[in-house]
């Protein structure tokens, strides 16, 4: 093996690594973020499964088709469907039939629904705001342009939930 091929050798396996670690690091922190979020919030009666779309249908405008509710979580809208039922039977949200397309249902937050949106948007920004204490700005502006080369670079062959979801984060354009 050349000398050159020995370095780029060992420069895959270096960038490999890195890779890996950033990978772990980030699902790691994911999961702790969300299970932090859902110990907040189970004084409410939300689990993770019924506090996220209640956080998205706050966050996105109103109303929110299912299927495009579906797509910006990340989740199949079948799954959806069953959360959407628990969530309706507690006076949360509502669903309609869609005027322009009479397949689809459109899910809105009823104001008892609004008010528990805005309790899981406050819970959701206190974990942050402990999570993120003591990092600069300019750091998170840094790690929110990686995130945004990650998205942007996800493997565009396979198919996923969120595909068609033009931005992964429903509130772009908040300060």
């Amino acid at each position: 093996m050349s000398e050159q091929a020995r370095k780029d050798n060992v420069a895959d396996q270096s960038t490999r690594l890195l890779r890996r670690r950033f990978s772990y690091r980030l699902v790691r922190l994911a999961t702790q973020w969300r299970r932090e979020i859902d110990l907040d919030l189970r004084q409410f009666g939300l689990t993770d499964a019924t506090w996220r779309p209640l956080y998205y249908l706050r966050v996105l405008p109103a109303p929110v088709r299912q299927t495009d509710l579906a797509r910006a979580m990340l989740v199949e809208a079948q799954s959806l469907v069953r959360l959407l039922d628990v969530l309706e039977r507690r006076g949360l949200i509502h669903r309609d039939t869609d005027p322009d397309d009479r397949r689809s249902k459109l899910v809105s937050l009823t104001d008892a629904g609004v008010a528990m949106g805005e309790t899981v948007l406050g819970v959701a920004d206190g974990v942050a705001a402990r999570f993120l204490d003591g990092v600069s700005d300019d750091a998170l502006k840094e790690c929110e342009a990686v995130f945004d080369q990650v998205w942007s670079g996800r493997g565009h062959d396979r198919s996923s939930v969120g595909e068609s979801v033009k931005s992964p984060d429903p509130v772009v354009g908040e300060p």
